[in-house]
């Protein structure tokens, strides 16, 4: 684990309700198709996680399926923008090669933060796709929680 200063960003998103790990392909499909041709689509890819799932029902879990923008930029509808607040994060890189690691690796994440005594803050928590290979489905991601 690390800790890291952020900086703030404008984020293209479309919003997914339901359970963790479902419904992404559509919002992605959505999103990089509007951004694609426009050339946007080299953007940093972040999905934000609004709910704890232990204590928000799955089908209420609210994630963003987001694309680093520049801030002059005006989407269609169905795609929204929003600014990710700058500072310090705590993080931890992995490579991802089944969809049951992305829940492992965020306990094992949040297991450090407690370890090291940090305080989380009340900004998103996200991960941020450094590489996704859209054939093996393998992900080289960083996985980040707001601290104080």
């Amino acid at each position: 684990m690390k800790t890291e200063h952020f900086d703030q960003k404008t984020l293209a998103y479309v919003r997914v309700t339901g359970p963790y790990g479902e419904g992404y392909d559509v919002a992605t499909e959505k999103l990089y198709g509007w951004a694609g041709p426009l050339g946007l689509a080299k953007g940093e890819s972040i999905f934000i996680y609004h709910d704890n799932p232990e204590l928000t029902p799955a089908d209420k879990c609210r994630t963003d399926v987001c694309l680093a923008v520049p801030s002059d930029v005006n989407p269609p509808a169905g795609i929204e923008l929003q600014t990710l607040p700058s500072g310090q994060y705590a993080s931890i890189r992995k490579t991802v090669t089944e969809n049951s690691q992305y829940a492992l690796f965020w306990q094992q994440l949040m297991t450090q933060v407690v370890k090291a005594e940090l305080t989380v803050d009340n900004r998103p928590c996200f991960e941020l796709y450094h590489h996704y290979d859209m054939d093996s489905h393998h992900a080289d991601v960083s996985f980040c929680t707001s601290v104080k």
